[in-house]
Protein backbone atom coordinates (compact mmCIF):
# COMPACT_ATOMS: atom_id res chain seq x y z
CA UNK A 1 0.00 0.00 0.00
CA UNK A 2 1.50 3.38 -1.17
CA UNK A 3 1.54 6.52 1.71
CA UNK A 4 -1.13 8.98 1.30
CA UNK A 5 0.97 11.79 0.15
CA UNK A 6 -1.67 14.68 0.87
CA UNK A 7 -5.18 15.00 1.67
CA UNK A 8 -7.49 17.83 1.46
CA UNK A 9 -10.33 18.72 3.49
CA UNK A 10 -12.96 20.94 2.04
CA UNK A 11 -16.15 22.26 2.66
CA UNK A 12 -19.31 22.14 0.09
CA UNK A 13 -22.70 22.59 0.78
CA UNK A 14 -25.13 19.61 1.26
CA UNK A 15 -28.81 19.51 -0.43
CA UNK A 16 -30.06 21.92 2.03
CA UNK A 17 -27.36 24.70 0.63
CA UNK A 18 -25.43 23.63 4.67
CA UNK A 19 -22.20 23.38 4.93
CA UNK A 20 -20.86 19.82 5.13
CA UNK A 21 -17.34 18.29 4.28
CA UNK A 22 -15.45 16.70 1.29
CA UNK A 23 -12.10 14.98 1.64
CA UNK A 24 -9.06 14.36 -1.53
CA UNK A 25 -6.55 12.09 -0.59
CA UNK A 26 -3.77 11.74 -3.12
CA UNK A 27 -0.55 10.43 -4.62
CA UNK A 28 1.09 10.87 -8.03
CA UNK A 29 -1.06 8.81 -9.70
CA UNK A 30 -3.94 8.04 -7.27
CA UNK A 31 -6.49 10.82 -6.16
CA UNK A 32 -9.89 9.95 -4.40
CA UNK A 33 -12.54 11.98 -2.63
CA UNK A 34 -15.20 11.15 -0.81
CA UNK A 35 -18.37 13.54 0.82
CA UNK A 36 -20.42 12.74 3.61
CA UNK A 37 -24.24 13.90 4.32
CA UNK A 38 -25.77 15.32 7.87
CA UNK A 39 -29.04 14.24 9.60
CA UNK A 40 -31.75 16.60 10.84
CA UNK A 41 -33.50 13.68 13.00
CA UNK A 42 -30.83 12.28 14.94
CA UNK A 43 -30.49 9.37 17.75
CA UNK A 44 -29.08 10.69 21.05
CA UNK A 45 -26.49 7.99 20.93
CA UNK A 46 -25.43 8.81 17.53
CA UNK A 47 -21.49 9.90 17.25
CA UNK A 48 -20.60 13.34 17.56
CA UNK A 49 -20.98 16.20 14.86
CA UNK A 50 -18.38 19.14 15.44
CA UNK A 51 -18.63 22.14 14.22
CA UNK A 52 -17.13 22.92 10.55
CA UNK A 53 -14.52 25.41 12.41
CA UNK A 54 -13.72 22.80 14.95
CA UNK A 55 -13.49 20.13 12.29
CA UNK A 56 -10.64 22.29 10.46
CA UNK A 57 -8.99 22.73 13.59
CA UNK A 58 -8.59 19.02 14.63
CA UNK A 59 -8.00 17.83 10.66
CA UNK A 60 -4.64 20.59 10.69
CA UNK A 61 -3.65 18.58 13.42
CA UNK A 62 -4.06 15.01 13.16
CA UNK A 63 -3.45 15.64 8.95
CA UNK A 64 1.00 14.90 9.59
CA UNK A 65 0.15 11.98 11.78
CA UNK A 66 -1.51 10.43 8.84
CA UNK A 67 0.53 10.95 6.16
CA UNK A 68 3.55 9.46 8.62
CA UNK A 69 1.82 6.05 8.34
CA UNK A 70 0.90 3.55 6.25
CA UNK A 71 -1.72 1.56 6.12
CA UNK A 72 -2.87 -1.81 4.64
CA UNK A 73 -6.65 -1.84 5.10
CA UNK A 74 -9.82 -0.02 5.95
CA UNK A 75 -9.40 -1.53 9.54
CA UNK A 76 -5.70 -0.50 10.10
CA UNK A 77 -7.40 3.30 8.95
CA UNK A 78 -10.16 3.54 10.82
CA UNK A 79 -8.67 2.24 14.25
CA UNK A 80 -5.82 5.07 13.77
CA UNK A 81 -8.29 7.14 13.44
CA UNK A 82 -10.16 5.96 16.73
CA UNK A 83 -6.96 5.52 18.66
CA UNK A 84 -6.12 9.58 17.52
CA UNK A 85 -9.81 10.33 19.00
CA UNK A 86 -10.01 8.16 22.39
CA UNK A 87 -13.91 8.69 23.00
CA UNK A 88 -16.84 6.40 22.57
CA UNK A 89 -18.96 9.14 20.69
CA UNK A 90 -15.80 10.55 18.56
CA UNK A 91 -16.74 13.69 20.51
CA UNK A 92 -12.71 14.82 20.44
CA UNK A 93 -12.21 14.50 16.66
CA UNK A 94 -16.19 14.93 15.12
CA UNK A 95 -17.63 11.99 13.67
CA UNK A 96 -18.17 13.79 10.51
CA UNK A 97 -14.03 14.09 10.52
CA UNK A 98 -13.84 10.34 11.02
CA UNK A 99 -16.09 9.44 8.74
CA UNK A 100 -15.37 11.35 5.40
CA UNK A 101 -11.80 10.54 6.36
CA UNK A 102 -12.66 6.26 6.36
CA UNK A 103 -15.15 6.77 3.63
CA UNK A 104 -12.33 8.26 1.32
CA UNK A 105 -9.38 5.82 2.10
CA UNK A 106 -12.28 3.15 1.22
CA UNK A 107 -12.12 5.15 -2.40
CA UNK A 108 -8.05 5.26 -2.11
CA UNK A 109 -7.93 1.60 -1.51
CA UNK A 110 -10.54 0.79 -3.91
CA UNK A 111 -8.31 2.68 -6.76
CA UNK A 112 -4.51 1.36 -5.92
CA UNK A 113 -6.25 -2.29 -5.91
CA UNK A 114 -7.93 -1.31 -8.86
CA UNK A 115 -11.28 -2.51 -8.08
CA UNK A 116 -14.86 -1.21 -7.76
CA UNK A 117 -15.57 0.56 -4.46
CA UNK A 118 -17.97 -2.33 -3.81
CA UNK A 119 -15.65 -5.29 -3.91
CA UNK A 120 -13.21 -3.25 -1.44
CA UNK A 121 -15.85 -3.03 0.94
CA UNK A 122 -16.96 -6.56 0.52
CA UNK A 123 -13.32 -7.62 0.55
CA UNK A 124 -13.32 -6.09 4.41
CA UNK A 125 -16.38 -6.66 5.77
CA UNK A 126 -16.02 -10.87 4.85
CA UNK A 127 -12.32 -9.90 6.70
CA UNK A 128 -14.54 -8.92 9.87
CA UNK A 129 -17.28 -11.20 9.68
CA UNK A 130 -15.28 -14.66 8.07
CA UNK A 131 -18.21 -17.17 8.82
CA UNK A 132 -20.83 -15.15 6.64
CA UNK A 133 -18.99 -15.67 3.59
CA UNK A 134 -19.89 -19.39 2.84
CA UNK A 135 -23.54 -18.40 4.56
CA UNK A 136 -24.97 -15.36 2.89
CA UNK A 137 -26.29 -15.78 -0.81
CA UNK A 138 -26.37 -12.41 -2.69
CA UNK A 139 -30.26 -10.74 -3.46
CA UNK A 140 -30.72 -7.19 -4.97
CA UNK A 141 -31.52 -4.76 -2.27
CA UNK A 142 -34.95 -3.63 -1.69
CA UNK A 143 -35.47 0.28 -2.34
CA UNK A 144 -37.71 2.22 0.40
CA UNK A 145 -38.58 4.92 -1.17
CA UNK A 146 -39.54 7.67 1.15
CA UNK A 147 -42.47 9.53 -1.24
CA UNK A 148 -43.99 11.83 1.50
CA UNK A 149 -42.23 13.83 4.04
CA UNK A 150 -43.32 14.74 7.52
CA UNK A 151 -42.07 15.44 10.76
CA UNK A 152 -38.69 17.18 11.12
CA UNK A 153 -38.17 15.88 7.47
CA UNK A 154 -41.04 18.83 6.59
CA UNK A 155 -41.96 22.67 7.52
CA UNK A 156 -45.89 21.54 7.96
CA UNK A 157 -47.72 18.13 7.66
CA UNK A 158 -48.39 14.52 9.52
CA UNK A 159 -45.87 14.53 12.96
CA UNK A 160 -45.06 10.85 11.28
CA UNK A 161 -41.37 11.28 9.59
CA UNK A 162 -41.67 9.44 6.51
CA UNK A 163 -44.25 7.80 4.29
CA UNK A 164 -43.13 5.05 2.14
CA UNK A 165 -43.48 3.09 -0.64
CA UNK A 166 -41.66 -0.37 -0.74
CA UNK A 167 -41.94 -2.10 -4.80
CA UNK A 168 -41.47 -5.60 -4.19
CA UNK A 169 -39.00 -6.78 -6.89
CA UNK A 170 -36.20 -8.25 -7.15
CA UNK A 171 -35.37 -5.93 -10.09
CA UNK A 172 -34.07 -2.73 -9.33
CA UNK A 173 -34.81 -0.94 -12.14
CA UNK A 174 -38.36 -2.01 -12.05
CA UNK A 175 -38.22 -0.67 -8.51
CA UNK A 176 -37.85 2.30 -9.39
CA UNK A 177 -39.37 2.73 -12.37
CA UNK A 178 -42.65 1.90 -10.14
CA UNK A 179 -41.29 4.65 -7.61
CA UNK A 180 -41.14 7.11 -10.30
CA UNK A 181 -44.88 6.31 -11.60
CA UNK A 182 -46.27 6.65 -8.17
CA UNK A 183 -44.31 9.48 -7.55
CA UNK A 184 -45.86 11.10 -10.71
CA UNK A 185 -49.33 9.82 -10.28
CA UNK A 186 -49.04 11.32 -6.24
CA UNK A 187 -47.71 15.05 -7.81
CA UNK A 188 -51.29 14.86 -9.77
CA UNK A 189 -53.15 14.52 -6.93
CA UNK A 190 -52.18 16.80 -4.77
CA UNK A 191 -52.10 19.27 -7.17
CA UNK A 192 -55.56 18.40 -8.16
CA UNK A 193 -56.50 17.92 -4.12
CA UNK A 194 -54.55 20.73 -2.87
CA UNK A 195 -53.99 23.28 -5.38
CA UNK A 196 -50.05 22.81 -5.02
CA UNK A 197 -47.20 20.47 -4.84
CA UNK A 198 -44.52 21.62 -2.65
CA UNK A 199 -41.74 18.95 -1.42
CA UNK A 200 -40.00 18.11 2.09
CA UNK A 201 -36.04 17.71 2.96
CA UNK A 202 -36.10 14.05 1.06
CA UNK A 203 -37.91 15.03 -2.32
CA UNK A 204 -41.08 13.61 -0.96
CA UNK A 205 -44.52 15.72 -1.53
CA UNK A 206 -46.06 17.70 1.17
CA UNK A 207 -49.62 17.75 2.56
CA UNK A 208 -51.53 20.61 4.21
CA UNK A 209 -52.81 18.38 7.10
CA UNK A 210 -51.67 16.76 10.47
CA UNK A 211 -53.55 13.46 10.17
CA UNK A 212 -51.00 11.06 10.45
CA UNK A 213 -53.42 8.53 8.30
CA UNK A 214 -54.55 10.79 5.37
CA UNK A 215 -51.02 9.95 3.36
CA UNK A 216 -51.63 6.33 3.79
CA UNK A 217 -55.27 6.37 1.97
CA UNK A 218 -53.94 8.62 -1.08
CA UNK A 219 -51.30 5.74 -1.22
CA UNK A 220 -53.82 3.27 -1.34
CA UNK A 221 -55.92 5.09 -3.87
CA UNK A 222 -53.00 5.53 -6.00
CA UNK A 223 -51.71 1.65 -5.34
CA UNK A 224 -55.21 1.18 -6.75
CA UNK A 225 -55.19 3.51 -9.76
CA UNK A 226 -51.79 1.93 -10.97
CA UNK A 227 -53.28 -1.80 -10.34
CA UNK A 228 -50.49 -2.61 -8.21
CA UNK A 229 -51.75 -4.29 -5.27
CA UNK A 230 -49.29 -6.98 -4.96
CA UNK A 231 -46.30 -4.98 -6.53
CA UNK A 232 -45.93 -2.32 -3.92
CA UNK A 233 -46.22 -2.02 0.10
CA UNK A 234 -46.07 0.47 2.23
CA UNK A 235 -44.02 1.40 5.34
CA UNK A 236 -44.12 4.23 7.96
CA UNK A 237 -40.37 5.60 9.40
CA UNK A 238 -42.55 7.14 12.07
CA UNK A 239 -39.17 9.05 14.35
CA UNK A 240 -41.68 8.68 17.20
CA UNK A 241 -38.71 10.47 19.36
CA UNK A 242 -39.36 13.33 17.69
CA UNK A 243 -43.06 13.94 19.19
CA UNK A 244 -42.43 11.64 21.96
CA UNK A 245 -42.97 14.27 25.81
CA UNK A 246 -40.37 12.46 28.02
CA UNK A 247 -41.69 14.48 31.56
CA UNK A 248 -44.93 13.09 30.26
CA UNK A 249 -43.89 10.02 28.83
CA UNK A 250 -46.38 10.44 26.16
CA UNK A 251 -46.71 10.57 22.25
CA UNK A 252 -47.60 13.59 20.85
CA UNK A 253 -48.95 12.28 17.62
CA UNK A 254 -51.35 15.27 16.44
CA UNK A 255 -51.93 18.60 17.84
CA UNK A 256 -54.83 17.20 19.48
CA UNK A 257 -54.11 13.34 19.81
CA UNK A 258 -52.00 12.52 22.68
CA UNK A 259 -51.21 8.92 23.60
CA UNK A 260 -49.76 6.44 25.95
CA UNK A 261 -47.24 3.76 24.67
CA UNK A 262 -50.00 1.19 24.72
CA UNK A 263 -52.39 3.52 23.00
CA UNK A 264 -50.01 4.27 20.35
CA UNK A 265 -48.72 0.58 20.05
CA UNK A 266 -53.11 0.17 19.01
CA UNK A 267 -53.08 2.75 16.52
CA UNK A 268 -50.23 0.87 14.53
CA UNK A 269 -52.18 -2.36 14.38
CA UNK A 270 -55.07 -0.31 13.70
CA UNK A 271 -53.06 0.94 10.46
CA UNK A 272 -51.51 -2.51 10.26
CA UNK A 273 -55.22 -4.00 9.60
CA UNK A 274 -55.68 -1.61 7.16
CA UNK A 275 -52.76 -0.72 5.15
CA UNK A 276 -51.60 -4.02 5.62
CA UNK A 277 -47.75 -2.36 6.61
CA UNK A 278 -44.54 -4.00 5.16
CA UNK A 279 -42.34 -1.42 7.49
CA UNK A 280 -42.39 0.52 10.74
CA UNK A 281 -39.40 2.13 11.94
CA UNK A 282 -38.88 3.54 15.43
CA UNK A 283 -42.25 3.02 16.47
CA UNK A 284 -41.47 4.28 20.12
CA UNK A 285 -38.96 6.75 21.25
CA UNK A 286 -35.30 5.65 21.34
CA UNK A 287 -35.08 4.08 25.18
CA UNK A 288 -38.20 2.04 25.19
CA UNK A 289 -36.93 -1.29 24.10
CA UNK A 290 -40.00 -3.17 25.64
CA UNK A 291 -42.72 -1.49 23.68
CA UNK A 292 -40.47 -2.60 20.50
CA UNK A 293 -40.76 -5.69 21.52
CA UNK A 294 -44.50 -5.95 22.01
CA UNK A 295 -45.03 -4.83 19.01
CA UNK A 296 -42.77 -6.84 17.40
CA UNK A 297 -44.54 -10.28 19.33
CA UNK A 298 -47.91 -8.65 18.03
CA UNK A 299 -46.91 -8.26 13.85
CA UNK A 300 -43.62 -8.73 13.44
CA UNK A 301 -44.40 -12.44 11.57
CA UNK A 302 -45.70 -9.78 8.35
CA UNK A 303 -44.29 -6.22 9.58
CA UNK A 304 -40.73 -5.16 9.68
CA UNK A 305 -40.18 -3.04 12.99
CA UNK A 306 -37.26 -1.59 12.39
CA UNK A 307 -34.94 0.51 15.04
CA UNK A 308 -33.08 3.71 13.68
CA UNK A 309 -32.72 5.77 16.51
CA UNK A 310 -32.85 2.93 18.90
CA UNK A 311 -29.40 1.72 17.28
CA UNK A 312 -27.85 4.12 15.69
CA UNK A 313 -25.55 1.83 14.18
CA UNK A 314 -23.85 0.63 17.49
CA UNK A 315 -23.65 -3.06 17.32
CA UNK A 316 -23.43 -2.87 21.37
CA UNK A 317 -26.88 -1.52 21.18
CA UNK A 318 -28.25 -3.66 18.50
CA UNK A 319 -26.68 -6.62 20.62
CA UNK A 320 -29.29 -4.98 23.20
CA UNK A 321 -31.75 -4.95 20.80
CA UNK A 322 -31.29 -8.28 19.58
CA UNK A 323 -31.23 -10.19 22.88
CA UNK A 324 -34.66 -8.35 23.86
CA UNK A 325 -36.25 -9.07 20.64
CA UNK A 326 -37.10 -5.47 19.61
CA UNK A 327 -36.09 -5.29 15.88
CA UNK A 328 -36.50 -7.49 12.72
CA UNK A 329 -34.89 -4.36 11.00
CA UNK A 330 -31.96 -2.42 11.26
CA UNK A 331 -31.46 1.25 9.80
CA UNK A 332 -27.48 1.14 9.09
CA UNK A 333 -26.35 4.82 9.00
CA UNK A 334 -22.49 5.49 8.80
CA UNK A 335 -22.75 8.88 9.95
CA UNK A 336 -23.81 7.55 12.87
CA UNK A 337 -20.71 5.77 14.10
CA UNK A 338 -18.31 7.52 12.67
CA UNK A 339 -16.00 4.93 10.75
CA UNK A 340 -16.76 2.08 7.69
CA UNK A 341 -15.19 -0.43 9.78
CA UNK A 342 -17.64 -0.14 12.11
CA UNK A 343 -20.26 0.29 10.46
CA UNK A 344 -19.56 -3.52 8.63
CA UNK A 345 -19.06 -4.88 12.00
CA UNK A 346 -22.59 -3.68 12.87
CA UNK A 347 -24.12 -4.89 9.60
CA UNK A 348 -22.08 -8.23 10.14
CA UNK A 349 -23.56 -8.33 13.82
CA UNK A 350 -27.31 -8.11 11.93
CA UNK A 351 -26.71 -10.66 9.88
CA UNK A 352 -25.97 -13.26 12.34
CA UNK A 353 -28.83 -12.07 14.67
CA UNK A 354 -30.80 -12.48 11.85
CA UNK A 355 -31.82 -8.97 11.26
CA UNK A 356 -32.19 -7.28 8.26
CA UNK A 357 -30.25 -4.18 7.27
CA UNK A 358 -31.00 -1.70 5.32
CA UNK A 359 -28.37 1.30 4.43
CA UNK A 360 -29.96 4.30 4.42
CA UNK A 361 -29.05 7.92 3.53
CA UNK A 362 -29.47 11.34 5.41
CA UNK A 363 -31.80 14.23 5.64
CA UNK A 364 -28.89 16.96 3.81
CA UNK A 365 -27.12 14.73 1.25
CA UNK A 366 -24.35 14.94 -1.37
CA UNK A 367 -24.60 13.33 -4.42
CA UNK A 368 -21.92 10.86 -3.31
CA UNK A 369 -23.17 7.33 -3.97
CA UNK A 370 -20.95 5.57 -0.91
CA UNK A 371 -24.18 3.84 0.12
CA UNK A 372 -25.53 2.12 -2.84
CA UNK A 373 -21.84 0.61 -2.96
CA UNK A 374 -22.06 -0.40 0.75
CA UNK A 375 -25.30 -2.37 0.05
CA UNK A 376 -24.38 -4.56 -2.76
CA UNK A 377 -20.84 -5.31 -0.47
CA UNK A 378 -22.62 -6.08 2.48
CA UNK A 379 -25.86 -8.30 0.94
CA UNK A 380 -27.72 -5.18 2.83
CA UNK A 381 -31.65 -6.46 2.45
CA UNK A 382 -32.64 -2.48 1.57
CA UNK A 383 -31.65 0.58 0.34
CA UNK A 384 -33.31 4.06 1.47
CA UNK A 385 -32.55 6.47 -0.50
CA UNK A 386 -35.60 9.24 -0.42
CA UNK A 387 -37.53 10.23 -3.75
CA UNK A 388 -36.76 10.12 -6.85
CA UNK A 389 -37.61 13.24 -7.16
CA UNK A 390 -33.90 15.12 -5.96
CA UNK A 391 -30.43 13.87 -7.86
CA UNK A 392 -28.65 13.45 -4.90
CA UNK A 393 -31.18 10.53 -3.93
CA UNK A 394 -31.28 9.06 -7.40
CA UNK A 395 -27.83 8.83 -7.65
CA UNK A 396 -28.07 5.76 -5.25
CA UNK A 397 -30.24 4.06 -6.48
CA UNK A 398 -28.50 4.00 -9.99
CA UNK A 399 -25.62 2.83 -8.81
CA UNK A 400 -27.14 0.06 -7.08
CA UNK A 401 -28.24 -0.47 -10.78
CA UNK A 402 -25.39 0.12 -12.45
CA UNK A 403 -23.15 -2.44 -10.18
CA UNK A 404 -25.45 -4.81 -10.52
CA UNK A 405 -25.57 -4.62 -14.87
CA UNK A 406 -22.06 -4.86 -14.64
CA UNK A 407 -21.50 -7.78 -11.90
Amino acid sequence: MPKIEDIQLNIIKDSKGEDTLKAVMTTENISACSSIPKGKSRGEKEAAVVSIEKVLMNFEKIKPKILNQSFNCLFDFDNFLIDLDQTKNKQNLGGNLTLVLSQTFARFLSLYKQKELWQTLEEEFFILNPALEKTLTFSPPLFFFNLLNGGKHAPYGPYIQEYLIIPQTNSPQKSLSLAIEFLQNLKIYIIQNYSQCNFGDEGGVLIPSNDYEEPLKIFKEIKSKMNSEIEISFGLDVAASSFYHKEEETYHLAPSRTLSSQELLETYLDLNKKYNLFSLEDPFEENDFESFKNLKQKIGERTLIIGDDLTVTNSQILNQAAQNDAISGIIIKPTQIGTITETLQTIGLAHRKGIKAIISHRSAETTDDFIADLAIATRAYGLKSGSPQNPERVVKYKRVISILNNK
